[in-house]
């Protein structure tokens, strides 16, 4: 998983360029024995703290297989922004990955309106990787940043405080936007 990065041009030295890369290296559980004991398990347990009946196997399935991963770490990745421009880097016992990447002139880019998109590659360098995305600012000061987690409630009901709300809401229920939030978005 590639992370949306940024890049932007240094502050003391014009026309210099940091990338600040991020990702996740992760393979699915092979066991299915094992998955579907803890399915069922949080099944059983959804359905005691009760909830919306609504839910699909499928919807269900959708949310919990993220959780079904294991990291793999230590493992090389390349990450390729051209031809001639590319760095390698190591998981780390996460599994995750960040890399700081400076580059002096912007001109063997491929860049696309302010995005540039690169290509990253595991170790056994298959011939096709997973593209990232690299938005470029002008410079380090005006750079604003916003994250939002779709846990949290600011994009999607989840009752946080309330750890059995918490559940339903995030394996269960069927998902609720937080009143007002499209127009806020999208205004």
């Amino acid at each position: 998983m590639l992370i949306p990065s940024i890049g932007y041009e240094m502050n003391d030295n014009l026309g210099k360029f940091t990338f600040i890369l991020d990702g996740w290296y992760f393979k699915p559980v092979d066991s299915g024995f094992i998955k579907n004991i803890i399915k069922n398990t949080l099944q059983v347990a959804l359905n005691l703290l009760g909830g919306s009946t609504t839910s699909t196997e499928e919807a269900e399935q959708e949310r919990l297989e993220p959780f079904f991963v294991t990291d793999v770490t230590n493992h090389k990745i390349q990450l390729k922004l051209s031809d001639s421009i590319s760095e390698t880097v190591l998981t780390d016992k996460n599994g995750r990955f960040h890399k700081n990447i400076i580059i002096n002139s912007l001109e063997k880019l491929n860049i696309q309106g302010q995005i540039l998109k690169y290509i990253a590659f595991d170790n056994d360098y298959q011939e096709s990787g997973y593209e990232g995305i690299i938005y470029l600012m002008k410079n380090k000061n005006h750079i604003g940043c916003s994250i939002i987690s779709d846990i949290d409630d600011t994009i999607k009901i989840s009752e946080v405080p309330y750890k059995s709300k918490l559940m339903l809401n995030t394996f269960k229920n069927p998902f609720q936007a937080v009143p007002g939030i499209y127009q806020f978005q999208y205004n």
